[in-house]
């Protein structure tokens, strides 16, 4: 069975836009009979392929749970079950032990753990043997148990993104911890997809940080646990993966092959990526060419251009008579703070530059790689997908109703 949903009119009702990269397949609409059709619907049930948008739906593409590192080490301990559970409008208890429930459930959520090191956090925070044993695990174990899970959180980033994780600690796929935790992501979005009432999709973040600047993607499989169980989620560390996109789509390329399945990817945050998210000239030392245009095109039809680390529309520099322009913004540097920004950086980081950048790739090379849809999610890193603002929950932990969670922090760094 295909999940339809993600291709469907979700995303594209859920921003309000009429985006061609998610519009159903359903070639030119004759307004005439869509006119006729809203005044006159049919006295009968509509054929089960009918694929005419006519519900808007909503939901999170883009959710953390306990087993991406970065959420357990703020202190998130629900798991992907949980996460759909709580989406699905059940009744959950917090990782701060609070009751937590939505007004109404959602329509579909994607749980995207990080790549690198899926499940690590559990076992870590768990005291598990081997994790003690090496000497940053030990210390970041101490940290937390102190209650200073922040703290931990962003050394466990920034070891990860300058590549001084320690490798015996670091869970690769392959591995039974590794394979465990994919294995148990796909069996809860398998359990709790109850077609035609939610969707549960199957999914991960590509989390490509090198030098802490943001290159993530989220990968979605349209398909069940029989094909996305075919395959491991492709990292950042050779030789299970790279920190380059375009090895990435070759990934999705080979998935597509192997399996008959059907497989899509979202950017986001490239006001986190240092000016690298939308390149015109060249990415990682090869030219943006015929080749990478058409490939990214096909691969990335949507773009996550609103969630909790920042608007990524526009900037008050780029569009400077856009009063809106520096709503809810984050521009002080990349994801782990470790480069500031400048303004040479900002043109290609934002959305709206991207798509007028896309145009003119589009005269030299013949293909538009950005031409995109675009869609908001929350990048909650607690397992809730909980935006209501009069039941809000926060995007970590420490966010989660308390006295003092207004002072809550994420990145923290002097440098920047």
């Amino acid at each position: 069975m295909t999940k339809t949903l993600l291709y469907g009119t979700a995303l594209a009702s859920l921003m309000g836009f009429a985006l061609p990269a998610i519009a159903q397949d359903a070639g030119a609409l004759d307004q005439g009979k869509a006119d006729a059709a809203h005044q006159h619907p049919p006295a009968y049930s509509p054929y089960a392929e009918r694929d005419f948008p006519t519900r808007p739906f909503f939901g999170d593409t883009h959710l953390h749970t306990a087993f991406s590192m970065d959420a357990g080490a703020f202190g998130a301990k629900l798991t992907p079950r949980d996460a759909y559970r709580f989406a699905r409008g059940e009744e959950v208890t917090s990782s701060t032990g609070q009751p937590v429930k939505l007004s109404r459930p959602l329509d579909f959520l994607v749980v995207a753990d990080h790549s690198d090191n899926m499940g690590f956090f559990p076992d870590l925070f768990a005291g598990k043997p081997e994790m003690l044993a090496d000497p940053a695990g030990k210390k970041w174990y101490d940290m937390i148990q102190s209650g200073k899970g922040a703290d931990a959180a962003i050394e466990i980033i920034v070891a990860f993104s300058h590549g001084t994780f320690p490798k015996d600690i670091m869970y690769f796929p392959g591995t039974p911890a590794y394979k465990g935790a994919w294995q148990e992501t796909i069996a809860a979005a398998e359990d709790y997809n109850n077609p035609g009432l939610f969707t549960a999709f199957i999914g991960y973040e590509w989390t490509s940080n090198t030098d802490g600047n943001n290159l993530h993607r989220n990968v979605i499989f349209r398909d069940n646990g029989d094909k996305a169980s075919q395959v491991e989620p492709f990292t950042v560390y050779p030789p299970y993966g790279s920190d380059n996109p375009v090895d990435l789509w070759k990934w999705m390329g080979a998935y597509e092959q192997k399996t008959g399945g059907d497989v899509l990817a979202i950017a986001h945050n490239g006001n986190l990526s240092s000016g690298l998210m939308f390149p015109t000239v060249e990415q990682f030392g090869k030219p943006v060419d015929r080749e990478y245009v058409e490939q990214r095109a096909k691969w990335e039809r949507l773009y996550e251009t609103s969630q909790t680390k920042g608007t990524g529309e526009s900037h008050p520099f780029l569009s400077p008579n856009d009063e809106f322009a520096s709503f809810e913004i984050w521009d002080k540097g990349n994801l782990d703070g470790s480069i500031a920004k400048t303004k040479d950086m900002l043109e290609f980081e934002y959305a709206r530059s991207a798509l007028k950048n896309g145009l003119k790739l589009e005269r030299e090379l013949g293909t538009n790689p950005y031409k995109f849809g675009l869609i908001s999610s929350s990048d909650a890193h607690n397992g809730l997908a909980a935006m209501e603002e009069d039941n809000f929950f926060g995007k970590t932990t420490p966010q989660e109703p308390s006295p003092e969670r207004i002072g809550a922090t994420f990145v923290n760094n002097a440098q920047t």
